[in-house]
């Protein structure tokens, strides 16, 4: 496996107390929730998408393979068909009213539709596909048809994941019109997902780059009783938030320390609204609040004070910065050469090494597989100078697994194989 020498300086970072700025804003995807919008807490709308213009997204960032399907599109459905690979030719729709419907996880971005089904007693299977340990490729081995609309049918195939490139096919169920595309991840850096429009046959680039936004406004797939689209706010990755509910006076509330922030991205979801019939207006919650660790590791606290519905997407509310990130020691804390081996790795022998500067600190790892389960975690405390730290991976079956460090704003991962 190919080895990554980082070397990332990290500041050492404290609490600035500031006198907070309460700031009003409105966020609107215009009429019938038409668009999608992505989100800066500090610096406000940072893109505007049509909500309807992909088909099928592509992970760039991180090392899950997700692929994801946009759901909420009307007439819009995913199917997992009974076929293989090796049949894909001879797909046809017959029965596929009995066949799994597929959706996006809505707790994480790790699982998209095409990850659903995967066989969860094997660590390499991804769902839509298989890595091998050996050759680092995702092969793909499943089939699915999509509906594009009431009279629109598509069999696909993901062939691999090779190289950083994925290659696909699809094309009309009866195989006419038959496309074969490739999306090569290095082209979009920065991004978490590219997007493919399969009636244009077109890569749709339509995100910001992951460090400039927060949170994105939009209508997604939610699990309530079933699968059902909704509208309301999901954060980026590495964007942390914490419900306060049941609050006595949220609009001076800001104890947001007593309150666990988490990476669940609908966590301010679509339930701080409800469609009131008796008074066919909306309502709002009026004592929730919620606290946003934004990419920069600002903590922000917002609250929800009107929604427009569908007349014209409106999301007012109010936001308010808690703390901000400000320069304690210019020299910082450093931490570099951080690496696993051997790798890939038996279950008894994996190292952690690394390298800091400028004093102690404590440092978490995490040891996640491949569905963004944690699989265990521990904090240790670092030495100035070369720090070597054994891993635990007595519990790991074979697979690929990924070690996540995170030391204040410091960040990284790295993948490890057991074999």
């Amino acid at each position: 496996m190919k080895k990554h020498l980082l070397t990332i300086c990290t500041l050492a970072l404290f609490i600035i107390s500031t006198q907070a700025q309460i700031i009003i804003d409105t966020v609107s995807l215009g009429a019938g929730y038409l668009n999608q919008k992505y989100y800066s807490l500090q610096n406000d709308e940072q893109g505007t998408q049509d909500k309807d213009n992909w088909d099928i997204g592509f992970e760039i960032t991180g090392y899950a393979a997700t692929i994801s399907a946009n759901t909420q599109k009307a007439n819009f459905a995913i199917y997992k068909a009974p076929y293989s690979i090796a049949n894909y030719t001879t797909i046809d729709t017959a029965g596929i009213s009995s066949w799994p419907m597929l959706y996006n996880s809505d707790a994480t971005w790790d699982i998209g539709a095409f990850n659903r089904g995967a066989n969860l007693s094997n660590p390499n299977d991804l769902g839509w596909g298989v890595y091998d340990v050996n050759t680092h490729i995702i092969t793909g081995d499943s089939c699915y048809v999509i509906k594009l609309s009431a009279t629109s049918f598509k069999k696909i195939k993901l062939d691999n994941l090779s190289g950083g490139i994925y290659t696909f096919e699809y094309a009309n169920i009866n195989g006419t019109s038959s496309h074969t595309a490739t999306i090569n991840k290095s082209n979009y850096a920065g991004k978490n997902f590219v997007y493919y429009d399969m009636i244009s046959n077109a890569v749709i680039n339509r995100e910001p780059v992951s460090a400039n936004w927060d949170l994105t406004f939009g209508r997604y797939t939610a699990f309530i009783s079933t699968p059902y689209p909704v509208v309301g706010v999901m954060s980026n990755k590495g964007v942390k938030v914490a419900q306060a509910d049941n609050v006595a006076s949220p609009a001076t509330y800001n104890n947001w320390a007593a309150h666990a922030l988490n990476t669940n991205i609908t966590e301010i979801g679509h339930d701080w609204k409800y469609f009131n019939l008796s008074s066919n207006a909306w309502w709002l919650s009026q004592d929730s609040v919620y606290f946003v660790k934004d990419k920069p590791n600002n903590v922000w606290k917002m609250r929800f004070t009107a929604f427009g519905g569908s007349a014209n997407g409106n999301f007012i509310f109010s936001k308010e910065k808690m703390s901000a990130v400000g320069i304690a020691d210019i020299a910082g804390n450093i931490i570099s050469k951080v690496t696993v081996y051997p790798n890939p790795s038996n279950k008894n022998n994996t190292t952690l090494l690394f390298s800091t500067e400028n004093g102690t600190s404590k440092v978490l790892v995490s040891i996640i597989d491949l569905n963004g389960k944690l699989i265990s975690e521990q904090t240790i405390i670092t030495r100035n100078g070369i720090n070597q730290h054994a891993l635990n991976t007595s519990m790991l079956n074979s697979g690929i697994y990924f070690i996540q460090i995170n030391a204040g704003s410091y960040n990284t991962t790295q993948k490890l194989i057991i074999q």
